[in-house]
């Protein structure tokens, strides 16, 4: 694979060429991920703004208008965005990462070509697309949708409940306030841990559905209004059916008896048939995590510090196994 560029020569531009795998020295894994790398990067140099763009977009420009409506100005994203913290400061940052379809390429490097060599092996060996067999769209959408959310669901109680993964996930938490852009903040390998333990059932699932521009403007609306800090619970709707903003904001609450509730994307079922549904009346005024020492040194500070905690995690020998949910029967009284 070579990797090209254009020096001005001349009054012309011209293509030459660098061999990225020629910086492997040979090494057969280091030239597959160069390969992947590349031609990833030359994807997103084609087609900067995705389908997921737009959907960042969408739920941004919601959540601006129902703030300023419910809120005002002054209590709303915008101005939050116009005037940004330094917690505010990175949500910016992994917007544009995501907003510029970067976050895969990011996870791939982060993950050394781990992800994407996956994916194929995934789509070669696994790539049932179990879903694709529905004929019915309504009934194949409704099936994505359910299973996804059920795959997301217990992912996510990986990520708290795994004491390495929450470290890096801890970076999302981390955000002191909510804005229409929260959504996007993520620990690169955070996002590797999702990758990989996604990419199986994904494949084997599969599915239109996912790809479809209306369903993903109305997931980026759903996760940009959960970000916001909008006083809406919907009432049984928001308690039984969709995560209304209010219900989700508890899962980014701080105080110890939301820890670990309301781990649900999309659907509150399956934190009630899990036993991580908060059912409390308890409603957090402020987001954040315990021993928040994110925000205050710096983007790439926070990021190599969770890589150091994590590693910690892992060398611990006091909790060898995954530190248990709340509402998990197994976890201590």
């Amino acid at each position: 694979m070579q990797w090209l560029y254009q020096p001005k020569k001349a009054g012309k531009f011209e293509f030459v060429g660098i061999s990225v795998v020629g910086l492997c020295n040979g090494a057969s894994w280091c030239e597959r991920a160069a390969d992947l790398v590349v031609a990833k990067s030359l994807v997103i140099a084609r087609a900067p703004i995705s389908a997921q763009s737009l959907t960042l977009v969408a739920g941004m420009v919601l959540v601006f208008a129902a703030e300023i409506i419910v809120l005002g100005y002054a209590k709303s994203s915008l101005y939050r965005l116009l005037h940004p913290t330094k917690s505010t400061r990175a949500d910016i940052v992994w917007f544009l990462v995501r907003f510029l379809s970067l976050q895969s390429l990011v996870v791939a490097i982060c993950s050394l070509g781990l992800t994407s060599l996956s994916n194929r092996l995934a789509v070669q060996y696994l790539g049932f697309h179990v879903l694709d067999r529905i004929k019915d769209p309504v009934l194949e959408g409704v099936a994505y949708l359910i299973a996804a959310d059920f795959i997301s669901y217990w992912v996510h109680r990986g990520r708290h409940g795994f004491g390495w993964w929450w470290e890096f996930h801890k970076h999302h938490h981390s955000a002191t306030e909510f804005n229409a852009i929260t959504q996007a903040r993520f620990h690169p390998l955070d996002g590797v841990g999702v990758a990989l333990s996604t990419v199986v059932p994904g494949q084997l699932l599969g599915g239109t559905v996912g790809e479809s521009l209306f369903v993903l403007v109305l997931f980026g609306a759903h996760a940009g209004l959960t970000h916001s800090m909008l006083p809406w619970q919907w009432g049984w709707f928001g308690k039984y059916v969709i995560y209304s903003p209010m219900g989700h904001r508890i899962h980014h609450s701080a105080l110890p008896e939301h820890k670990d509730k309301n781990l649900g994307a999309i659907f509150p079922v399956w934190d009630w048939m899990f036993g991580t549904y908060y059912k409390g009346d308890v409603i957090n005024e402020e987001v954040g995590v315990e021993d928040n020492y994110q925000n205050t040194r710096g983007l790439v500070f926070d990021l190599t510090e969770s890589m150091r905690r994590a590693w910690r995690s892992v060398r611990c020998t006091t909790r060898p196994g995954p530190r248990r949910v709340s509402g998990d029967p197994r976890a201590p009284a």
